[in-house]
């Protein structure tokens, strides 16, 4: 009987001063390869995590290839790999899952965060307190990117204050070197002033947020389904969920959006032309475009940021056309707004439906159209000089601070809130109608706005109770009809099949035998 194997190894070849990795495989002569670096004494400890790590990877990829696994037998780190690869990497859509993940870089830095946790833990142990213990690990991070915040500017902040403290020096030696001379010459004080100080970082300042965690587990819940849908794990294991953020109530009311638009437009900024930086241009126009967009069509921040006057196929357009108009037989513009290109993937859950514009943003549209503009929201004065959409993120955040202070609760998304809260408000436009110009769900608007249109279940209650619409004679036969009429017998009668005995034999089953009670009662 032969030695039994020592596995995956690592060896050192003497002669050329060389670690090698060694795989013996069942039934087939060994096989090796250079790790590229030497040292028997100082490389050794390197050979080995190189070998255990090659070891640990081999047979994560076994596991991978395995079916209808326990849950035990998972872990965490498996069940990740197992979803980056089906999912993300190697993806084939199928019934299940017709289309890829979107912000699939978001995705895999949320995997990221999990993997840092739960490492190799089983995954029958991700139970309801080690969903918990991640919350406060989450927390945790939050208080390090808060720190590492805090140090960025410290570190600004000293170099503003060595800045001013040596014009101070150099100030003070001048005026030192005059009075030397005789000189009683005043000289204006200095124009800077040194710099705010800042308060030292405290931890206690970030609040813990429940939340915060959730969208990491529902990751991870997805994950889990993933795999029991392709049938990599035998059956879904429970991720206690943290509850959902509260709503968001803060709107704006049409002065505010004219702030906000008046603010953005006015704004007087430096930009790039022609490679060279220019003062005192209008570098945030693009972004009161952005948000007459965003509260006019209730879009969401990505169908409007990347909209385009051309369609491209890759990204929203606008359609621009003209008619003829019935009355007055005049040419008038028309528009139509397409929130997914030809080319984009509709979802599901994110409802992206084209609408007729209406007619107070045509006329802007063609305006900026015929200014030259192909992108309404794309920064103008970009240094490279091209003009392409980005994220308005930043510069919309800069506004509302700017309009509203340091602690608004405005963001990009109240422009979308106050859209629909504005159209709910007119009792004349059906929800359903509201729903599919916002590309939403009627559910999901019912359930957010039903609240402003209270008087629609006053309407309800006032046609029930009212003698004199012309319905409520139908709608008292319709009460009528529905009260159950009870018949002279309402019990079935029995059959010949109900009334034989278990022996196959005709008895009555149900009845009383009328000459039998008269016997018992004569013999009372």
């Amino acid at each position: 009987m032969g030695r039994k194997s020592d596995g995956i190894r690592p060896w050192h070849d003497k002669k050329i001063d060389k670690w090698h990795i060694i795989e013996p495989e069942p039934g087939a002569p060994k096989y090796r390869w250079s790790l590229g670096f030497g040292g028997e004494k100082t490389g050794e400890k390197r050979a080995f995590a190189e070998a255990k790590a090659y070891e640990d990877e081999k047979r994560a990829g076994g596991r991978l290839m395995m079916t209808r696994q326990s849950t035990s037998d998972v872990t965490v780190a498996d069940l990740i790999a197992f979803y980056i690869d089906r999912r993300i990497e190697n993806f084939v859509p199928d019934d299940d899952y017709p289309n890829e993940l979107v912000r699939q870089e978001d995705v895999l830095g949320r995997l990221a965060v999990l993997l840092e946790f739960f490492e190799d833990l089983p995954l029958d142990s991700v139970s309801r307190v080690r969903c918990l213990d991640f919350g406060k690990f989450v927390h945790t991070r939050e208080i390090a990117r808060a720190k590492a915040l805090h140090d960025r500017q410290y570190a600004i902040y000293e170099g503003k204050l060595a800045a001013f403290q040596k014009k101070a020096a150099a100030r003070e030696k001048f005026v030192a070197d005059l009075t030397g001379r005789g000189w009683n010459r005043v000289l204006r004080p200095l124009r800077s002033k040194p710099p705010e100080p800042l308060e030292p970082f405290n931890p206690a300042s970030i609040p813990y947020r429940r939340s915060a965690s959730r969208r990491y587990l529902e990751e991870l819940s997805a994950a889990v389904t993933f795999a029991v849908t392709y049938e990599f794990i035998r059956h879904k294991i429970h991720i206690h969920l943290p509850p959902k953020y509260d709503p968001r109530k803060h709107q704006f009311t049409l002065a505010d959006v004219r702030r906000i638009i008046r603010a953005a437009y006015r704004y007087k900024g430096m930009g790039w032309v022609n490679g060279k930086p220019v003062k005192d241009l209008p570098t945030r126009r693009h972004l009161a475009r952005f948000a007459f967009l965003a509260i006019t069509t209730g879009s969401r921040k990505d169908k409007i940021e990347r909209v385009s006057f051309h369609n491209e196929g890759d990204r929203p357009w606008i359609d621009l056309y003209q008619v003829v108009d019935e009355v007055t037989g005049k040419l008038v513009w028309k528009g139509r707004y397409h929130r997914l290109g030809e080319e984009e993937v509709r979802h599901k859950t994110k409802q992206a439906p084209d609408f007729p514009i209406p007619e107070i943003v045509v006329k802007r549209l063609v305006r900026w159209r015929d200014e030259g503009i192909i992108y309404p929201c794309a920064y103008p004065y970009h240094r490279l000089g091209k003009e392409e959409p980005g994220n308005v993120k930043d510069g919309m955040r800069a506004i509302f601070e700017d309009t509203f202070g340091d602690n608004t609760e405005s963001v990009i998304h109240t422009f979308r809130h106050s859209a629909a809260t504005w159209l709910c408000a007119q009792k004349d436009l059906p929800l359903p109608s509201i729903a599919a110009y916002l590309g939403m769900s009627t559910e999901t608007l019912v359930k957010t706005y039903a609240k402003h249109r209270e008087e629609d279940l006053l309407k309800i209650a006032e046609a029930i109770s009212d003698p004199t619409r012309k319905s409520q004679g139908v709608h008292a036969v319709k009460l009528r009809e529905t009260k159950p009429q009870q018949g002279k017998n309402g019990r079935q009668k029995s059959t010949d099949i109900g009334r034989m005995g278990a022996n196959g034999r005709r008895q009555e089953s149900t009845g009383v035998d009328k000459s039998a009670a008269k016997s018992t009662l004569d013999a009372a």
